[in-house]
């Protein structure tokens, strides 16, 4: 009986893990294409314009970047996007919740807790290798994360 369900959590973490790993080996040309780019754009840029401008117009085109994908990744997390603005739904007395958590799923949890052991192991040989990496994405995800709740904080109406 729970045979059968470590080896649909097993192959769900398998295809999980797999999608993932497709994922990435996808972008990384991608970043390092991105990366000669912008090394030929301001090698260009500073033989044209002097080195002082040439990196303000660099890190101009970082910004717009930037600014781009910020734009894309709050355009993606609309629930229906632009279009469902126009349906209206009648008012409720209830408030309305934001629904549970992904963690609080079953499913996600069997994933997760099948996956620990393989996956917890080669991420902390990682991290260790790359100490300094992972405290500037951490550092960053967590200024990130502030300004976000404080910008949803200042919108909410004030609750009487």
């Amino acid at each position: 009986m729970f045979a059968s369900l470590f080896k649909r959590a097993e192959a769900s973490v398998e295809n999980t893990l797999g999608e993932l790993g497709n994922r990435v080996l996808i972008g990384i040309p991608f970043i390092v294409a991105l990366g000669f780019a912008a090394a030929s754009f301001s090698s260009y840029a500073n033989r044209n314009y002097g080195p002082e401008i040439g990196n303000l117009i660099v890190a101009g085109g970082f910004i717009l970047l930037g600014f781009l994908v910020a734009l894309v990744v709050k355009l993606r997390k609309r629930p229906g996007g632009p279009a469902s603005e126009v349906h209206e739904e009648p008012a409720s007395e209830e408030p309305q919740s934001t629904g549970p958590s992904f963690l609080e799923d079953e499913k996600v949890m069997s994933i997760v807790s099948a996956a620990a052991p393989i996956v917890l192991p080669a991420m902390l040989r990682t991290a260790s290798k790359n100490w300094p990496l992972i405290l500037a994405a951490a550092a960053g995800l967590y200024v990130f994360s502030r300004s976000e709740s404080a910008g949803s904080a200042q919108q909410s109406p004030p609750q009487a």
